[in-house]
């Protein structure tokens, strides 16, 4: 049926694109962003170096990061190309295309991006195969290779639409049982050599005629090497390789190569011109740089200063001077004299146990090293007021903007780790310039801390609970459990009321005399219970580990407790609730990245929401419906949407990886007035859900909801009732879920 409605297509047109350049304006800033540490902290595995100002590295959950100012400053995006999936290598051919390749072997998932743009934006590139990618590399527009796991090696010689895929097994005409290929390099576009590990050891293959054949011998160097991730040619001539603790260098074109050691676990080279050169990795935990200044004869460790525990995964430079190396939670370093020093460009990160915030500007983080960062901006900026290795803090708690609680343990006294345990309890009263450690009777860990007014508070541990009624001045225990145990997480509704989640047992603890008497109560959950939360003296839930049901709800107190629905198999660390129906919870996943979730009907239905984490999320906190923090392994993240919609993770991987169980066409037409269709596919039968979402994650349409039986379908969404905007639909079928955006505009 046509529209009653005529639109001019001199005003159309600038509608549509005006509208579309606002989306992609606002989406930029939507969901979760990076706070801390800047510019992000998900691994890092690769780096392209156009010149002394430019840099493109990609990373974990699909992490890229451009800088054009030699990072002064950096665009950072997550799930590039709508996949998650970790990203090992980047190559451009020009400063507009460029391409990205990765996986992860223990998913069996693959991506493959291209962009156009510089990386502004990139595409997925579908592959005949789920072996993960390690690396890419083309030798002009039209010609590329990626090479990855098993020995894989797909070529292509048509700008990537379409791809030649073999092991190099074919290539060989024998079974190598070849374990990965980690980086490929060319000296001209005929030229080439790909290393690896296998069983056999000396992994370096060479083509000479484009990748069309590959050669390798197995005696090619001296002594044998199992493992070689990363190779570089100064010339034709002259090349190096390392993997391990060695360095093989060749002087005549790859035919021969000899070895050296040099470092523990190298994971990169890279020489700046013939006689400079550089080799990084990790060894017992601290991170390396060795250089040479005499093309490989002798190699040094720099002491530059490297911040110690994270692994450095690639060094490239783009000339003499100018270089970077980039590794382990988001670690940055770039030099500008040749590699003589090295500067983190980073911040330094942390493991974050806990967020508390006072209000929509002032707040803590604490975690591990006993760090402790104050924001009084909202978390534009964090200083640091407080560390020591010797302790950890697993929650904090501000009273006001003045008085403000850290607690935890103490981990080692002058290096020696202390037995047993003893908990530590830090407080300040003048917004945490100065801070002291207050007297409390236990020997064991203290994991929660709570405030019902300036004076009264209780703190949780292992097994026992503390009560303060002078500002935590002193402590008294109120519960000390005879059994193996540990309080997790303490909230008190008013002075009499609150709950504890005891871990070890499953259960919840109940006090209504301000914490005299507690009853011990039954959640039937069978899991280990890590957050609760209650919005009144009645309705409450509680999240842990993932063993089939992880959330939990009561709308009696606690007496008795319900399943929830349970988004995916995840393990739950920390819930918020601003009012009985809409919360947050938030964890990791099987692959250990973080997750949120978000309801809006009081935990009846959860949708993901777009994690910029690779990993755990341990503390969530909002201020109102819209602004919120949350923090874990990874950093510190806030949003000012309520989180966004839906996470792209909904796809599980991907092109390569969308569940065979259903398929999801886009939206026709898109943008549309006043109507526009739906089409999806269904390979199996079952219990059917598409419904709509608006930017909020608010369900608005519920188009489809019963049994269907396998078949193609097509639903007409006429929204006669909703406003010109950017809406999602959802469509979802057992453990299967896939979500696309359309645009209504009146």
């Amino acid at each position: 049926m046509k529209s009653n409605i005529f639109y001019p297509k001199r005003l159309f047109l600038p509608l549509i694109i005006l509208l579309l350049f606002l989306f992609e304006q606002v989406s930029a800033q939507q969901g979760w962003q990076w706070q801390y540490p800047k510019p992000q902290g998900n691994t890092l595995h690769d780096i392209y170096v156009f010149n002394k100002d430019t840099a493109v590295a990609v990373g974990d959950l699909g992490t890229v990061i451009k800088t054009t100012n030699g990072g002064i400053s950096w665009d950072v995006q997550h799930h590039a190309g709508g996949s998650g999936i970790q990203l090992n290598s980047i190559y451009f051919i020009d400063a507009l295309n460029g391409w990205a390749a990765g996986g992860a072997y223990e998913s069996s998932q693959n991506v493959l991006l291209k962009t156009s743009d510089g990386g502004k934006t990139w595409a997925q590139v579908k592959t005949d195969t789920t072996l993960p990618y390690n690396s890419v590399y083309f030798v002009d527009n039209d010609t590329g290779f990626v090479f990855g796991e098993d020995g894989i090696i797909l070529r292509t010689t048509d700008g990537g639409n379409s791809w030649d895929t073999r092991s190099i097994d074919s290539y060989i005409g024998a079974y190598l049982d070849v374990f990965f290929f980690k980086a490929a390099t060319f000296t001209d576009k005929n030229t080439g050599f790909l290393v690896g590990g296998g069983y056999y050891g000396n992994e370096i293959y060479k083509t000479t005629d484009c990748g069309r054949t590959w050669q390798w011998n197995e005696w090619i160097a001296r002594p044998k090497v199992y493992e070689l991730d990363d190779i570089s040619f100064v010339d034709k001539n002259n090349g190096y390789a390392v993997g391990g603790g060695v360095l093989l260098k060749t002087t005549d074109c790859g035919n021969t190569w000899q070895g050296d050691s040099v470092g523990d676990n190298n994971y990169s080279v890279c020489f700046s011109d013939s006689l400079n050169g550089f080799v990084v990795g990790i060894g017992s935990y601290s991170p390396y740089i060795y250089s040479t200044t005499d093309g490989g004869k002798n190699w040094a460790e720099i002491d530059s200063g490297l911040i110690p525990g994270y692994a450095l995964n690639k060094v490239r430079f783009s000339d003499k001077d100018n270089g970077w190396i980039v590794g382990g939670e988001g670690m940055l370093y770039r030099t500008t004299n040749r590699g003589k020093n090295w500067n983190a460009v980073n911040q330094q990160p942390y493991q974050f146990n806990s967020i508390y915030f006072v209000d929509e500007n002032t707040g803590w983080a604490v975690g591990d090293s006993a760090i402790i960062l104050r924001t009084t901006d909202g978390g534009d900026n964090w200083e640091k007021q407080y560390s020591n290795d010797s302790l950890l803090f697993n929650s904090v708690y501000a009273i006001d903007n003045q008085s403000v609680f850290a607690a935890g343990t103490i981990l080692n006294i002058g290096g020696t780790p202390v037995t047993p345990i003893r908990s530590v309890l830090f407080s300040s009263h003048n917004g945490g310039v100065t801070w002291q450690r207050e007297t409390i009777d236990t020997t064991l860990v203290l994991s929660s801390i709570f405030f019902i007014s300036p004076n009264l508070g209780w703190s949780v541990g292992s097994g026992r609970i503390y009560k303060t009624t002078d500002a935590g001045v002193t402590w008294l225990v109120q519960y000390n459990s005879k059994k193996t145990s540990s309080f997790y997480s303490v909230q008190f509704i008013n002075d009499q009321t609150g709950w504890s989640v005891n871990g070890y047992t499953n259960q919840v603890l109940k006090t209504i005399d301000g914490g005299t008497n507690w009853d011990t109560l039954e959640t039937g959950s069978g899991i280990w219970l890590r957050s609760l939360f209650f919005v009144n003296e009645n309705t409450g839930w509680a999240v842990g580990e993932d063993q089939g049901n992880n959330i939990f709800k009561t709308t009696d107190g606690g007496e008795t407790w319900n399943a929830e629905y349970t988004p995916i198999h995840c393990d739950l660390s920390s819930i918020y609730f601003i009012n009985t129906d809409t919360g947050w919870i938030g964890g990791y996943d099987y692959n250990y990245n973080g997750v949120i979730f978000k309801t809006t009907d009081g935990g009846s239905y959860w949708i993901e929401q777009q994690s910029p984490s690779e990993n755990e999320l341990t503390s969530i906190y909002f201020v109102d419906s819209n602004t919120g923090w949350a923090a874990g392994y990874g950093g510190i993240f806030k949003t000012t949407d309520g989180g966004g919609v839906m996470s792209v993770k909904c796809e599980k991987g991907g092109l390569n990886n969308i569940p065979i169980q259903i398929e999801l066409l886009q939206n026709y037409p898109n943008p549309f007035n006043p109507s526009t269709t739906i089409n999806y596919r269904l390979t199996k039968p079952g219990f059917v859900e598409l419904k709509v979402y608006d930017i909020l994650g608010r369900v608005v349409n519920v188009l489809v909801n019963k049994w269907q039986p396998a078949g193609d379908y097509k639903v007409i969404w006429n929204p006669s009732n909703l406003s010109s905007g950017v809406y999602f639909y959802r469509l979802h079928i057992g453990d299967s879920n896939i979500t696309k955006k359309m645009i209504l505009i009146r």
